[in-house]
């Protein structure tokens, strides 16, 4: 019984740990988007800095999603991850 109750322990500590993470994200995302509409042309790297951010939030959400047995919830994260890591090379090539 005792080790069933600490795996449960670890994964709200992970849990809490993962949603720390996509709000630092977050917070993140949000100042890089105001950054980047006080001047485009002069901050156009900031697009793909805001797209790996979100795909790594994303990515972050999937593996939530899979830990809580969400399947269909976690492949559809896993797959807008990798679109959105697309967007980021994509935008980079473009950029430089």
């Amino acid at each position: 019984m005792a080790k069933n109750s600490f795996r449960r322990n670890t994964w709200r500590q992970r849990g809490r740990l993962i949603d720390t993470i996509n709000f630092i994200l977050c917070i993140l995302i949000l100042v890089s988007g105001i950054i980047l509409m006080i001047d485009v042309r002069k901050y156009m790297f900031m697009f793909p800095v805001i797209f790996l951010l979100a795909a790594v939030m994303n990515g972050c959400l999937g593996v939530k999603k899979y830990k809580m047995d969400e399947y269909a919830g976690c492949i559809l994260l896993f797959i807008g991850a990798v679109i959105l890591l697309g967007f980021s090379v994509f935008s980079l090539i473009i950029v430089l």
